[in-house]
């Protein structure tokens, strides 16, 4: 069995992320990290680049449980065989101005506004309502 790093004793149950060494506890850990571990690069070797806050989820953005859900969808999968609707698809893809075109395909195809229903159905997606 591995003996502490630090101390020597039995049991360990952890590693230190610097080096991987094992250790037992936390005052072992403490001992550790106040000291200087060779693995551990020195504090004023590189500088760090300043932290750029993350942008939050953008709204538009589906999250991946979602997509599998779309993925899913017996409705959805069963549109997408159309030969039909892909062509109005690679159409809508292929567009200039696609929003557009998009507000074509739903205001004039029945299917192609179904279809936007099942896929708003699959994901569960309902819109913040905006304060006006």
């Amino acid at each position: 069995m591995a003996k502490c790093f630090v101390c020597g004793e039995g049991q360990v149950k952890y590693r230190f992320p610097c080096c991987r060494e094992r250790y037992c506890s936390l005052p072992c850990y403490r001992v550790h990290a106040a000291g200087q571990c060779p693995a551990r690069p020195e504090k004023d070797a590189r500088p760090k680049r300043p932290r750029t806050e993350e942008p939050e989820e953008d709204d538009a953005l589906i999250s991946e449980i979602r997509l599998c859900a779309l993925r899913g969808h017996p409705g959805i999968r069963s549109a997408l065989q159309s030969e039909a609707f892909q062509d109005a698809l690679v159409a809508l893809d292929e567009a200039h101005d696609r929003r557009q075109a998009l507000e074509n395909l739903l205001e004039k195809d029945r299917f192609f506004a179904g279809f936007a229903a099942q896929c708003i159905e699959a994901i569960n997606y309902f819109p913040k309502k905006s304060a006006s």
